[in-house]
């Protein structure tokens, strides 16, 4: 097994959105077996409680790693679907890698949309107004 079970101090199970990716490279031949398991997986997980979306991500050259995402709204939620026996099949395709899988749970506090942007840009311009006259 790839893996061994570390939460830093830092870890609060109560904080907040957690957006997990896993990054894996699968051995040659090990390629579709690994992205069957994620297709079936994100078909049980999207739709259950605390689950945001999930999805895989991949280049076309078999070279490239495979990269699968998973969205909860809660680390709860997250806790809930690690221990079940879904996240077991996300465990096999770890064994299916050609190297050491990374994976990270960002905890996110704050999301932003299209204000971030507009007031950025509305500084911006803001900005070189005064710098170009």
């Amino acid at each position: 097994m790839w893996f061994t079970a570390h939460f830093g101090s830092n870890f609060d199970m109560h904080c907040c959105m957690i957006i997990s990716i896993l990054k894996l490279k699968p051995r040659p031949d090990q390629r579709e077996p690994m992205l069957d398991i994620f297709r079936t997986v994100i078909s049980l997980t999207n739709g259950r409680p605390g689950c945001m979306g999930c999805s895989t991500q991949e280049e076309d050259s078999s070279q490239w790693p495979i990269i699968y995402i998973e969205q909860w709204e809660s680390k709860e939620a997250m806790e809930r679907h690690i221990q079940s026996s879904i996240y077991g099949m996300i465990l096999n395709a770890m064994e299916l890698a050609a190297e050491a899988p990374e994976i990270r749970f960002h905890e996110i506090t704050n999301t932003m949309g299209l204000e971030f942007i507009a007031a950025l840009r509305a500084k911006q311009n803001h900005n070189e107004y005064y710098f170009n006259v």
